[in-house]
């Protein structure tokens, strides 16, 4: 702050704002990586889904009979790629300022925890062992909730001040 001299009696200046402490700011960078990358991974991939045609879903779901591959999945995928798309931004907005988008971070970990779940309870209900094997679906799950755990001890324990 600058000193304003008024009638011999300091007085501060208000309106001009503080420097920013660079040590009070913490860098959350593991938390940013990790951010970035799947924020770049969820692009890509939702903008592959959008794009793609037939083989190409062919290929994504391990190569399903070919009956299997209806009018209706190509529409239900295309739309499921612009959810990826829109978590995408969503990601880069937390990248951004992980303190500011804790929000954003507890989604995605409460979400990759459902996520791990759901095709467990999948394996158990439906048939699907004949598609999938059952170490893939149970693979998948353990490793998405290992990058929930991660983001959930990385995530920022303090909250930011609002502004007056």
């Amino acid at each position: 702050m600058t000193r304003l001299y008024f009638a011999g009696a300091p007085v501060y200046n208000v309106y001009e704002q503080k420097e920013a402490n660079p040590v009070s700011k913490p860098p959350y960078r593991v938390l940013r990586v990790i951010l970035g990358i799947f924020s770049l991974f969820t692009a890509v991939g939702g903008l592959t889904i959008i794009f793609s045609g037939r083989p190409m879903v062919m290929r994504l779901f391990l190569r399903p009979p070919e009956s299997e591959v209806s009018t209706l999945l190509l529409l239900v995928t295309k739309e499921m790629g612009g959810l990826i798309l829109m978590l995408s931004v969503m990601l880069f907005f937390a990248y951004r300022e992980p303190a500011r988008n804790v929000a954003i971070l507890d989604a995605l970990t409460i979400g990759l925890c459902i996520l791990a779940f759901t095709p467990l309870w999948s394996l158990y209900t439906l048939d699907m062992r004949h598609l999938y094997p059952s170490y893939l679906i149970w693979g998948r799950s353990v490793v998405r909730l290992v990058l929930a755990a991660l983001l959930f001890y990385l995530r920022p324990q303090e909250s930011v001040p609002k502004a007056s």
